[in-house]
């Protein structure tokens, strides 16, 4: 798997990439980021085949749908999302065919209605859902408190303990 973390002030995304059959996905691509998320993508040798958000963000501008129209690609996001600019709306344990690499779809309400994490091999892609030490806000349009406590106790961490955990925020290096 070829994997890229590109950070933008405090948020994250992600690039990951099948080197078998150079195909690829952006999570949660940042809007400021477009020509670099191109340029990393052309240095792997790596074609975008799909934009992702795992939410709606309220902290930053999406590239997801300038990458749909510049690439001609699909945007894709959990079902519940209300983004008219989704082409591929994916439900809970769906899966995002990228090469031979899967990613599957964890349905995580909470931080907002549309929450998904993407489980790809040993790593979980949490969007808000997880932080590093914290999770979500909640007191955001479409946060719940309770779902986002389902979301985690319930799936998140059931998961294998060894899963590594990308969040789309980090303000702290770590």
């Amino acid at each position: 798997m070829i994997f890229e973390q590109i950070a933008t002030g405090g948020c994250q995304s992600y690039l990951v990439g099948c080197e078998e059959t150079g195909v690829a996905a952006l999570i949660d691509p940042e809007i400021r980021q477009l020509d670099h998320y191109l340029a990393l993508a052309s240095r792997h040798g790596l074609r975008i085949r799909y934009a992702i958000d795992t939410h709606t963000h309220a902290d930053h501008f999406s590239a997801t749908a300038q990458l749909s129209r510049q690439l001609g690609i699909p945007v894709a996001m959990h079902r519940a999302s209300r983004a008219p600019f989704v082409t591929m709306a994916l439900g809970d344990g769906e899966m995002i065919v990228v090469g031979k690499l899967r990613l599957q779809v964890m349905y995580t309400p909470g931080h907002t209605a549309d929450s998904m994490c993407l489980l790809v091999e040993d790593r979980l892609f949490t969007g808000d859902t997880l932080l590093i030490g914290a999770t979500g806000r909640t007191d955001l349009p479409t946060g719940d408190a309770a779902a986002l406590y389902d979301s985690l106790y319930n799936r998140v961490l059931k998961l294998d303990p060894a899963t590594k955990v990308f969040p789309a925020h980090d303000y702290k290096g770590r």
